[in-house]
């Protein structure tokens, strides 16, 4: 049976690996998290499974995946978390994307506050739960933080709103992240630019490039150079993602190499990218693995010659950090944060969003290179890891959450 102690703490359920405890009492809001796949999912996922690592005591508030609320322990990795889901409704123009009504979640995000008394809060979002959390825990004076991962225009992308409004919607978007970023006393984005991206179009002052991170001993590197050209994607198979670019890339590619391409992921493109294949003819040599076990992942890492981030709306990109850590030089859209993380001709190269020939010709330098030419892109893409590595990123975390408390 799981419970909450009446200082909110997480009761150890039977049989269970590993409960996080101690340190701080820390709550954070996501309005995407596992099962949904996603960047913000994902480090939303990993930030607290480090945390609970480290001894801190954490609660997850979540959308659950229907119209029931849910609260109890979930296993991630090796720990154990409390996660309290909250009511959802699927987006109808999207394959996964849920979201908490508004006109539910305050009350109760409210009741959890109530219940677990948490020393930090840490939104991941302006949107829905991310937002409630603002103004409960701001009326009640507890210490919230706030990392952004959203980007408005991309998720205009899916509501089926006439082109010519988005705009208007946009600005609202960003006046719902002004007035909710307000309300905390420290907002973060993943890289430079996306902090920087986030200040222009909200007004606000500091906001702190703080990475993801990267669990740098899970993706280990390869040893040597890959004895066949594979080209690797993974990621979301949607459109913001840019994948056609990357399938008609690889298709000039394929006219003076030998070569396959590995997309791994799913979405709403899938369908569209695989009939894009056949009609380039290319389709015996580009290979759909949809989602894969973490094991699975590691073993496409190893086996990958570059790997390709077509997308040119990135926060960060935790998927190319996973191959620079897997030493897989990468060919990147020159957009968002992605020039944060590859130099062109050092970790790989980077490409003219929408340009195939470009990522064509990047792609195609890393393949043709020679054995010393390949394993300094190794090396420099091991560096760029460890510029991101997970322990650095929580520690900064750590202070972050005690100059907050210490304002309040």
């Amino acid at each position: 049976m799981h419970t909450l102690t009446s200082s909110g703490r997480s009761v150890k359920p039977s049989a269970s690996p590993q409960v996080s405890g101690g340190g701080r009492r820390i709550l954070i809001g996501a309005d995407t998290f596992p099962p949904d796949v996603n960047g913000a999912a994902r480090f939303s996922r990993d930030h607290a499974v480090r945390l609970a690592r480290k001894g801190h005591s954490v609660h997850i508030v979540a959308p659950a995946t229907g119209r029931r609320a849910s609260a109890g322990y979930e296993q991630f990795d090796d720990v154990w978390l409390f996660v309290h889901r909250l009511p959802s409704l699927r987006w109808p123009l999207h394959d996964w994307l849920r979201f908490a009504p508004p006109w539910e979640a305050r009350t109760r995000v409210r009741s959890i506050l109530k219940t677990v008394k948490p020393d930090v809060v840490h939104i991941q979002s302006f949107l829905g739960i991310g937002r409630a959390l603002a103004i409960e825990s701001h009326s009640r004076e507890i210490p919230t933080i706030a990392t952004n991962h959203v980007m408005p225009e991309n998720v205009l992308e899916y509501s089926g709103l006439p082109q010519p409004i988005h705009p208007v919607l946009t600005r609202y978007g960003w006046s719902l992240a002004r007035s909710t970023y307000a309300r905390v006393g420290a907002v973060t984005s993943p890289t430079p630019i996306a902090a920087r991206y986030l200040q222009q179009h909200t007004g606000l002052g500091r906001v702190e490039p703080i990475s993801c991170g990267i669990d740098t001993g899970r993706f280990t590197p390869k040893r040597c150079r890959p004895e066949t050209s594979s080209v690797l994607y993974v990621g979301r198979l949607d459109r913001e993602k840019n994948l056609h670019t990357l399938v008609e890339a690889f298709a000039l590619v394929r006219q003076s190499q030998r070569a396959t391409l590995d997309i791994v992921g799913k979405g709403s493109e899938r369908e569209g990218l695989e009939q894009r294949a056949r009609s380039l003819g290319i389709a015996s040599d580009v290979r759909f693995h949809g989602l894969v076990s973490d094991d699975q992942l590691v073993r496409l890492h190893h086996q990958a010659s570059v790997f390709v981030m077509p997308s040119p709306a990135e926060l960060q990109s935790l998927a190319t950090l996973e191959a620079l850590s897997s030493a897989t030089p990468a060919v990147v859209a020159d957009a968002m944060a992605l020039p944060h993380l590859v130099t062109d001709g050092v970790e790989g190269f980077r490409a003219a969003v929408d340009d195939p020939a470009s990522f064509s010709t990047g792609i195609t330098r890393i393949l043709q290179a020679s054995a010393a030419e390949y394993e300094r892109y190794m090396q420099a893409a091991l560096r760029r890891a460890a510029q991101h590595d997970s322990h650095h990123v929580l520690t900064q975390y750590e202070h972050l959450y005690d100059r907050t408390a210490s304002l309040v």
